[in-house]
């Protein structure tokens, strides 16, 4: 192996070491759940964050009126209320409590900021009180973005606007969306009326979110995976640049490995948007779609040499050098191609189901190989057409 190459074992060092830095970079999302009893809270704290984060009987009193959930190494902290009966007792004191909660908040650093409260109404019930209105108003006042969350709206679709809601709209509430959603499917008569909404709400969340908490929403939900392939493709669109100021050097064909320590980094910051965690055999096994059964020791240049050879007329003569923009081609696909395995590999997981390390090889080396060959410069949109592309050339 040439001195300055690297082996497959140097590779997923470089990037379990770029993941370790990027996760410390994800900062933190506070979020404040109100509502009454059986309103549905912790279903939908539950159906929006990996590792059900509201769990049953699980939260930390942080006053006499307020729960803290969280857990370890997880950068999201859901503050729930009890649940309200309406009682203007228990409301007057859970409003101070809230009241303080912000305001104390409001005094540390950015990250340790309320960054948006979920409002929660069950919209079966299909009336706002008077007492509640009031509290939106109050929260208003000290500028923390709303949403209101109609929970449970099983008679409504996600393309209807019921009565209530419309109602709603016309009240003109000081929130920032008033959103409908059914957190977990429910059985009506013979009938299975599916979730929707939450998707809407994770980005809807996302758009009022300060900078300092963005990236760990991102991280910790699993409403949207387009949501995540949005922020990973911002990562890949940043070193498709880097790897064509590499190429306009330009690099000898021969020392084109230099681009995989770059590489690296990337696949690192797109598997922690995904919240996955570093898996060694995982990111051996998306390695070897490129290195091959053989285990290459010389794996930085084999890298490299083998996925150009994809590229129609590019690095056909060895002494020469790699263009900017096949350089960027290399790095734009191999970014696209591993969004759109995450989003495959999380699919599976979020419906119980099991994507085997061989299979996943084959995935990636088939979506690599279409990425090149169509040109292709936009990750796929499960919803709508994207507008999203790079100029490589």
């Amino acid at each position: 192996m040439a001195d300055n190459d690297f082996s497959f074992d140097d590779i997923l060092i470089k990037i379990s070491e770029a993941y370790k830095d990027a996760e410390t970079k994800v900062g933190q999302c506070n979020v404040l759940v109100i509502g009454k009893t059986g309103v549905g809270k912790s279903t939908l704290i539950n159906a929006v964050f990996r590792d059900r984060l509201a769990e049953t009987g699980v939260g930390r009193p942080v006053t006499q009126g307020i729960r803290q959930y969280t857990k370890q190494d997880c950068p999201i902290t859901v503050y729930d209320t009890p649940g309200l009966e309406l009682n203007a007792e228990q409301i007057h004191r859970v409003k101070l409590e809230v009241a303080e909660l912000i305001e104390d908040k409001m005094m540390l650093a950015a990250k340790e900021h309320i960054h948006v409260v979920w409002y929660c109404i069950n919209h079966e019930a299909n009336r706002i009180e008077e007492i509640e209105e009031e509290w939106i108003k109050d929260i208003d006042i000290k500028e923390v973005p709303v949403i209101l969350i109609l929970t449970q709206a099983i008679s409504i679709d996600e393309e209807d606007r019921s009565d209530f809601l419309i109602s709603l709209e016309k009240r003109n509430l000081p929130v920032s969306y008033i959103i409908p959603v059914l957190s977990e499917p429910k059985r009506v008569g013979r009938y299975t009326v599916e979730t929707y909404g939450l998707k809407r709400l994770v980005e809807a969340t996302f758009q009022l979110l300060p900078e300092v908490a963005r990236k760990a929403f991102v991280k910790e939900q699993i409403a949207s995976l387009n949501l995540k392939s949005d922020e990973a493709f911002k990562y890949v669109a940043g070193y498709v640049a880097s790897s064509a100021i590499i190429g306009a050097s330009p690099i000898p064909f021969s020392d084109a490995f230099l681009l995989v320590p770059m590489q690296s980094t990337m696949l690192a910051h797109i598997t922690v948007v995904f919240g996955l965690p570093f898996d060694k055999a995982f990111m051996g096994a998306i390695l070897s779609a490129s290195v091959g059964a053989g285990g290459m020791a010389a794996a930085g240049r084999f890298i490299v040499t083998n996925l150009i050879k994809l590229i129609p007329g590019a690095g056909t003569v060895v002494g020469g050098a790699i263009a900017a923009s096949t350089a960027a081609t290399l790095t734009l696909a191999l970014g696209l191609s591993y969004i759109e395995l995450l989003k495959r590999y999380m699919k599976a997981q979020i419906n119980g189901e099991t994507i085997s390390l061989p299979n996943l090889t084959r995935m990636f080396a088939e979506l690599y190989k279409d990425y090149i060959q169509t040109g292709r410069t936009t990750p796929e949109d499960d919803d709508s057409p994207t507008t999203r592309e790079i100029d490589i050339d």
